[in-house]
């Protein structure tokens, strides 16, 4: 016993000994800190100028744009209608809609990982017309029109992000397209391709599988959907006239108990995970407006970025708050968008003022992603 205790004795003293000379130690303690370093652009292109998608990055740390980087890293072409990007780990995943094509890159080089095809993944009838993606679990997630092209439904198929292989399909609505998580389910805005006879928003629950049908009188036709908080917010593009004029689009709150309200004007919108920002700018309007919902008081206030000419994708960064608008720059012989010209990005603070304009961003600009990352600093 008296041996025990001894060697428990000198091993105490050891202990205090180590505690003191880490006390000793000046080196510091680093801290994990979200950062943003960039932006990417995804234009789909314009076929009717034979202009394929293509991607531009914006680098803050030098202000500069890369424009075409997918070809310049890749050395070929991203292919037609390229249609959505996110960020999932340590990769991209660019959809490109026409070639039944998904894209997974490195994000720091944009080098192609891996080139999915959706028709080989999935089959011909199934795999056609990839259009959203996100995330989570191991997981990149797809909407698919897959039969909605002949009266059926489209899919959601979860894709294995390490080997790439199909793990599982739901069957959704009619011409899904965006997408987001919330609340353990996934919800799936299922446009109807504005037809505005079986719009629907799916929500599939990740942990049992079923799939369950939202349908309501002010969702007509559903396209971008996101996650704010326990809620779901999605854009509805409303409906269009015989001369094309678009009337009753605007953002559409559903609460996790199903209730769908109309929480504010837009046809375009974004979050920085407090508030909506939507730019309004219906087809056939006189004007554009700008508008920020406030998701905790449900307040609704208008702002009024300067040099937007004809705008068609708004983002907020989710590190800085910082909110960039994507344009399209006017043809000069025409006075109208240059829908086959490059587009440009303007950059504004968290309270609305300009910082910077960066030219040459994608032809066609549909869809954006941020490039953020973890730094450990003092």
């Amino acid at each position: 016993m008296k041996k025990s205790l001894l060697s428990f004795a000198v091993l105490m003293m050891g202990a205090a000994l180590f505690t003191a000379c880490s006390n000793d130690d000046d080196t510091p303690e680093l801290k994990k800190v979200d950062v943003s370093n960039g932006m990417f652009v995804v234009g789909s292109g314009n076929k009717k100028a034979n202009i394929d998608g293509n991607v531009s990055y914006i680098d803050y740390q030098v202000g500069a744009v890369t424009a075409n980087a997918f070809q310049k890293a890749n050395g070929k072409s991203l292919g037609k209608t390229a249609n959505y990007i996110v960020e999932y780990g340590s990769k991209l995943y660019i959809v490109v809609d026409a070639e039944a094509t998904i894209w997974v890159c490195d994000k720091n080089t944009l080098s192609v990982v891996k080139q999915i095809n959706t028709i080989d993944l999935l089959g011909e009838k199934d795999g056609v017309s990839p259009r959203a993606a996100v995330g989570e679990n191991g997981n990149l997630y797809v909407t698919f029109y897959g039969d909605s092209n002949n009266g059926g439904n489209g899919i959601v198929a979860a894709i294995d992000t390490v080997n790439f292989a199909k793990q599982t399909t739901y069957t959704v609505g009619s011409y899904p397209d965006g997408l987001t998580i919330a609340n353990g389910c996934i919800y799936v805005a299922n446009s109807d391709y504005g037809n505005c006879e079986n719009p629907s928003i799916s929500k599939i629950d990740l942990g049992s599988g079923k799939v369950e049908e939202i349908k309501d009188e002010v969702i007509t036709n559903p396209m971008q959907i996101l996650t704010l908080g326990s809620d779901v917010y999605y854009l509805d593009y409303g409906t269009y006239d015989a001369s094309w004029n678009q009337t009753g689009a605007g953002v559409r709150k559903i609460t996790a108990s199903g209730e769908v309200t109309k929480v504010v004007d837009g046809t375009a919108m974004c979050t920085d995970g407090k508030k909506v920002y939507t730019v309004n700018a219906p087809y056939g309007a006189a004007e554009t407006t700008y508008l920020i919902y406030d998701a905790a008081t449900g307040a609704t206030t208008s702002w009024n970025p300067e040099g937007i000419f004809s705008p068609a994708v708004i983002a907020a960064d989710p590190v800085t708050g910082n909110i960039f608008i994507v344009s399209y720059q006017e043809n000069p012989e025409t006075g109208y968008p240059g829908y086959a010209l490059p587009s440009y990005t303007n950059q504004y603070d968290a309270q609305g003022k300009f910082v910077k304009k960066y030219e040459n961003t994608a032809t066609g600009p549909i869809s954006v992603v941020f490039n953020t990352d973890i730094k450990y600093v003092q």
